[in-house]
C-alpha cells in the first residue's frame, strides 16, 4: 500500500488547519507595529488594529444608516411592546396608589423630594402670577370689566336719572378702572401666588388614595391620554434632539476606544462558532486538495 494515500491528505489537512487558525490569528495579532533593524515587518500590526479606524467609520455609518436610524429609533420609542409595558406599568401604579392612605406631602417626605417640588412650585406659581398679570395688562382686562358693569347699571336705570348723572357715573368709572389697574399691578401677583399656594398646601394634604380614585372618575381614558402626550412628545421633542445626535460619530468613537484585547475577546465571543468552523473548513480543504494531488502524482 503506497504510504502517501494516507499522508499527503493528513499533511495537506493539517496544512489546511494551521493556515486558517493563523489567519484568524493574524485578523488581531500582533497588536502593534513589528521592526527588525528598523525594517518593517509584513503583516503587523494586524488586520483589525490596522484598519481599526476605517472598520469604525464603516461600523457606525452602517448602523447608524440602516439599523439605528432617526426613525427606527422613534419607531421602537413608541412601539406596541413600549405601550404594553407602559399599561402594565400603568394599572399596577394605579392600584398601588388606590391602597396608599398617606398624604402626598408624607410621600414626599419620605422620598427626600419636599424641597425640590416646594421650590418648583414657587417658580410656577410665580410664572403664572406674572403671566396672568401681563394678560390682564394687554387685555386691558380691568377696564372692559368696569365698562361693561357700567353698560349694565345703564340699562337699568332710568334715562333721565342717567342723564342726570352721567358725567358723574363716567368720572366714577374712569377713577374705578384707574384704581382695579393699579390694584392688579400692585397686588395682583400677591394675590395670585396665594391662591396657587393655598391650592398646592390643600393638595399635599389630599390621600393618595383619593386623589387616584379622583382621576380615575374625572379622567376615565387617562391611561391613553398620558401615552398620547408620550408618543407626541417623542415625535416632536425627542424627534428633533435624534435628527442633531450624531449617532454614527458616538458608535465610531466608542468602537475606537475598545481596548484591542477586549475587541477581540468580543469578536471572538460572538463569532466563536464560525470561525472555528472555517478552520476545520480549512483542514477539509486541504485533505481534498491531498487526494487531489494524488490524482497527479
Amino acid at each position: 500500500m503506497n504510504i502517501q494515500i494516507i499522508t499527503a491528505p493528513l499533511i495537506g489537512g493539517l496544512i489546511g488547519l494551521i493556515t486558517n487558525s493563523l489567519a484568524i490569528k493574524m485578523l488581531f495579532r500582533p497588536y502593534q507595529e513589528k521592526r527588525i533593524a528598523g525594517i518593517h515587518i509584513p503583516f503587523t500590526p494586524g488586520l483589525i488594529p490596522k484598519e481599526k479606524p476605517r472598520i469604525a467609520h464603516a461600523i457606525a455609518q452602517v448602523i447608524s444608516s440602516y439599523i439605528l436610524d432617526e426613525k427606527t429609533i422613534l419607531s421602537a420609542l413608541a412601539s406596541d411592546s413600549m405601550k404594553e409595558a407602559y399599561e402594565q406599568k400603568y394599572d399596577e401604579k394605579f392600584a398601588e396608589w388606590k391602597t396608599m392612605d398617606v398624604t402626598f406631602a408624607e410621600v414626599l417626605q419620605t422620598y427626600g423630594w419636599a424641597d425640590t417640588v416646594d421650590k418648583t412650585e414657587s417658580k410656577i406659581a410665580d410664572a403664572v402670577s406674572s403671566y396672568l398679570i401681563e394678560k390682564c395688562r394687554k387685555e386691558e382686562l380691568a377696564r372692559k370689566w368696569i365698562e361693561i358693569a357700567f353698560e349694565s347699571l345703564k340699562d337699568h336705570i332710568h334715562s333721565i336719572v342717567y342723564k342726570m348723572g352721567k358725567k358723574a357715573l363716567q368720572a366714577a368709572r374712569d377713577a374705578m378702572i384707574a384704581q382695579a389697574e393699579e390694584m392688579i399691578e400692585e397686588r395682583g401677583k400677591e394675590f395670585i401666588t396665594q391662591y396657587v399656594d393655598e391650592i398646592y398646601a390643600d393638595c399635599l394634604n389630599q390621600p393618595v388614595w383619593k386623589a387616584a380614585v379622583l382621576a380615575e372618575e374625572k379622567v376615565p381614558d387617562l391611561k391613553q391620554k398620558i401615552w398620547e402626550q408620550y408618543t407626541g412628545l417623542v415625535q416632536k421633542k425627542f424627534g428633533k434632539f435624534v435628527a442633531t445626535l450624531d449617532v454614527q460619530s458616538i458608535i465610531e468613537q466608542k468602537i475606537n476606544d475598545y481596548d484591542l484585547q477586549e475587541l477581540e475577546n468580543m469578536i471572538m465571543e460572538i463569532s466563536k462558532k464560525e470561525l472555528n468552523a472555517l478552520v476545520w473548513l480549512g483542514g477539509l480543504l486541504g485533505v481534498i486538495m491531498g487526494f487531489v494531488n494524488l490524482l497527479f502524482y
